[in-house]
């Protein structure tokens, strides 16, 4: 390795950006996906069985005549659930002051942890309180438990040539707890 590639590799990983309501939006539903699956899961074996059931019975007028009450309110919640998390995003976005949705990174190899700025608030997180690192097409996800989670959109990277190495600092700090591409 060159001293050159040396430097770059060692050098600390600068993210920065502005946080916009659809990242928050995006992250937020990527972390309800498994129920929302689980939902449209239940809901198709529920209305699979009441078709099965009206068309067993020979009732299809019946069926078409209450189709909205068997169908269409169990896909109504389902809808509702995503309609629920679009609010409550769109409610903390605009809640947040400008300032606070400038968001810093830094990560720097052999670190104990990474750093965090808000606004003008700082804050240092340590490797041992992450849960894992999820990356996604757009964005990436440091998660601390099942329900919070800080959002890294991929735009915010400096350069393309950061990614990498943001994704090397993570595995070698978390290992199986880095779900990288």
């Amino acid at each position: 390795m060159t001293s050159s590639t040396q430097e770059t590799s060692g050098a600390p990983v600068y993210i920065d950006f502005s946080l916009e309501r659809g990242d928050l939006f995006r992250a937020n539903l990527h972390m309800i996906e498994n129920h929302l699956l689980m939902g449209i899961v239940i809901l198709s074996l529920y209305s699979a069985g009441v078709v099965y059931m009206f068309v067993f019975l020979d009732e299809l007028g019946m069926l078409v005549r209450l189709s909205p009450l068997f169908i269409g309110f169990p896909i109504m919640a389902v809808a509702g659930q995503v309609l629920r998390v679009h609010a409550t995003c769109r409610k903390y976005f605009q809640s947040l002051p400008e300032s606070q949705r400038r968001v810093s990174f830094m990560f720097t190899s052999n670190a104990d942890g990474y750093d965090r700025q808000n606004g003008a608030s700082f804050s240092h997180i340590a490797w041992s309180d992450v849960l894992k690192v999820v990356e996604q097409s757009v964005f990436f996800l440091i998660y601390f438990n099942r329900y919070q989670a800080h959002i890294i959109p991929k735009r915010g990277f400096h350069q393309d040539s950061d990614i990498p190495r943001f994704k090397s600092i993570v595995r070698s700090e978390l290992g199986h707890k880095a779900m990288l591409s």
